[in-house]
C-alpha cells in the first residue's frame, strides 16, 4: 500500500484519463469539448494537490522509484502543462471537429509518462516513462486525421522518435552489460570503480547522448521537430513543445548527473558544444521564416540549447541544476502561451499564421495581442520577465564553470533571437490588417488562460525567489558537484 501511495498523483491523472474516455460517451456532443476540459482541469488539480498527501520521500517498488524534491518538482510542472494545454484547446476542437476525450485522455497519458520520468532511478522505470510520455504525442500529432499536414507530422515524428528509442535501449543495455546493474546509483559506482576509460563506458555514453538528445530536440537530432509542431493542431503543438522537453531535460538529469557523473570530464564538453549549436542553429533558422508556428519550432529548439547549456555547467554546483528546472518551468509558460496565442486566429488546417496575417492584431483583440507580445518579450530575455530570470540564472554558473565562452555565444544568441520575436511584436501593434487576414474567433477561456500565464511571466520575473528557492531544493538530491 505504501508503495501504492507514493505514486498517488500518477494514479490520479490516469484515473482522470479514464474517467474522461467514458464521460466522452455520455456528454452531449455540442458541449463535450468544454464539460470535458473542466473534468480533466478538476482531475490535474486534485492530482496536483495529492503530491502532499504522498508517502514520505525515499525508494519504493523494490528500488524502482525515486520520491524526493526533484520528483515533486517536475510533477507540478508537467501537471501545469497539462492544465493549461486543456484550458486553451475547447474552442479549437469544436471548430475542427477534433475528438475532445481523446485529445483530453492522451494529453493526461502524456503526462503520467513525463511524471514517471522524474520518479525514475532505474534504467527499466526511465524507458517506461520515456514511451509511456512519447508515444502519446505521435498521437496528438496526427489527431486531425483530415489534415494532410497533421498526418506528416505524426509520421515524422513516429519513425524518428521510434528510431532514437532505439539508440536510448541499445545505450541502456551497454550500460547494462558494463555495470550489470539497471540502478543509476550502481552505475555511477560502478563506473568510479575502474571504467571510466573503458571502450563500452564511451559506447554507452555516445548512445544515451543522441538517444535523449533526440528527445530533447538538439542539433544534430532535432530533424523531426518543424514539422511535427508545424503541421500538428495548434493546441497539440503547445503541449508538445513544452512537456516532452522538460521530461527529457529531467531524463538528462537523471541520467548524465546522477548514473554517468563518474563520466562528467567526457560529456561537459560535448553538451557544451551541442548547446553552442543548437541555439545557433535554432535561431539563425527561425530568422527566415514567415510562419509563425514554424518560427516559433525552430526557436524552441534555440531554447533546448540555453538549457543544455545549464546541464553542460553541472560542476558548478546546485545552481547549475536549479537553472535547469527554473529554466524549464519559465519555457513552459511562454513558450506553450506563443503557441496558444495562435488559437485566435481562424486559419485553415493545423498550420499557424504568417507574419502578414497578424498584422494588426492589436487592433482586433487587444488582451490577445498584449499577452502574445508579453510571452515574446519573455522569450528574447527582456526584463521584467521570467525569460529574462532564467537567462540570468543559465549564464551564472555557465561561467562558475569556466565555459566563458559558452556564455558569450549564449549572450549572442539573445541578440539574434530579439530579431525575429521583436518582429512579431512590430507586427501586432504597428502594421494594419490586410485585406484576406483571418477572421478572430471568440475565445473567452483562452483570453482568461492566457492572461493568467502572462501575468505568471511577469509577477515571476520580477519576484524570481521563491521559484528558485523551489529549484535549489529540487535540485540538491542530484549533487551536483
Amino acid at each position: 500500500m505504501s508503495d501504492l501511495v507514493s505514486v498517488l498523483p500518477e494514479i490520479v491523472v490516469t484515473l482522470t484519463a479514464l474517467l474522461v474516455l467514458v464521460a466522452d460517451t455520455l456528454v452531449d456532443r455540442r458541449r463535450s469539448a468544454h464539460v470535458l476540459a473542466v473534468l480533466t482541469v478538476a482531475g490535474l488539480v486534485i492530482a496536483l494537490f495529492s503530491g502532499p498527501f504522498a508517502i514520505a520521500p525515499g525508494t519504493h517498488f523494490s528500488g524502482f522509484v525515486l520520491v524526493d524534491t526533484f520528483t515533486t518538482f517536475f510533477r507540478a510542472v508537467f501537471i501545469l502543462l497539462a492544465v493549461f494545454a486543456t484550458l486553451v484547446a475547447p474552442g479549437y476542437l469544436d471548430r475542427k471537429g477534433v475528438a475532445p476525450g481523446e485529445y483530453y485522455a492522451t494529453i493526461c497519458f502524456s503526462t503520467v509518462g513525463a511524471m514517471t520520468i522524474a520518479l525514475s532511478t532505474d534504467l527499466i522505470t526511465l524507458f517506461v516513462g520515456i514511451e509511456l510520455m512519447t508515444i502519446p504525442i505521435y498521437v496528438l500529432a496526427g489527431m486531425q486525421r483530415s489534415d494532410r499536414y497533421s498526418n506528416e507530422a505524426a509520421l515524422k515524428y513516429f519513425l524518428l522518435g521510434a528510431f532514437s528509442s532505439a539508440l536510448l535501449l541499445y545505450g541502456f543495455v551497454w550500460l547494462y552489460g558494463f555495470s550489470g546493474a539497471t540502478e543509476l546509483s550502481k552505475i555511477a559506482k560502478a563506473l568510479a570503480s575502474g571504467g571510466l576509460t573503458s571502450g563500452p563506458a564511451i559506447i554507452a555514453l555516445t548512445l544515451v547522448t543522441v538517444g535523449l538528445g533526440f528527445k530533447a530536440a538538439v542539433v544534430p537530432f532535432h530533424q523531426w521537430t518543424p514539422d511535427a509542431y508545424d503541421g500538428a493542431p495548434t493546441p497539440a503543438t503547445a503541449f508538445m513543445s513544452v512537456a516532452p522537453k522538460a521530461a527529457a531535460f529531467a531524463a538528462i538529469l537523471r541520467v548524465l548527473v546522477t548514473g554517468l557523473g563518474p563520466l562528467g570530464l567526457d560529456w561537459t564538453i560535448v553538451l557544451a558544444i551541442l548547446a553552442a549549436v543548437t541555439m545557433t542553429g535554432g535561431n539563425v533558422v527561425a530568422l527566415a521564416q514567415s510562419n509563425v508556428k514554424r518560427m516559433l519550432a525552430y526557436s524552441s529548439i534555440a531554447h533546448t540549447g540555453y538549457i543544455l547549456a545549464a546541464v553542460a555547467a553541472y560542476r558548478a554546483g546546485d545552481s547549475a541544476g536549479a537553472a535547469v528546472l527554473f529554466y524549464v518551468l519559465a519555457y513552459g509558460l511562454m513558450n506553450l502561451g506563443a503557441f496558444a496565442c495562435l488559437l485566435y486566429l481562424d486559419v485553415e488546417g493545423t498550420r499557424g499564421a504568417t507574419l502578414d496575417e497578424l498584422n494588426g492584431f492589436a487592433k482586433r483583440e487587444p488582451g490577445g495581442a498584449l499577452a502574445f507580445a508579453i510571452f515574446l518579450i519573455s522569450l528574447t530575455g527582456i526584463p521584467p520577465t521570467i525569460g529574462f530570470v532564467a537567462k540570468v540564472l543559465v549564464i551564472q554558473p555557465v561561467l562558475d564553470a569556466g565555459l566563458v565562452w559558452l556564455a558569450v555565444v549564449i549572450a549572442l544568441n539573445a541578440v539574434v533571437a530579439a530579431f525575429y520575436y521583436l518582429r512579431v511584436v512590430v507586427r501586432l501593434y504597428m502594421y494594419d490588417a490586410e485585406a484576406g487576414t483571418p477572421t478572430l474567433v471568440p475565445a473567452r477561456l483562452l483570453s482568461f488562460t492566457l492572461g493568467l500565464s502572462a501575468l505568471a511571466v511577469v509577477v515571476i520575473g520580477v519576484l524570481p525567489d521563491g521559484i528558485y528557492a523551489w529549484a535549489l531544493q529540487a535540485a540538491a538530491p542530484l549533487t551536483l558537484r
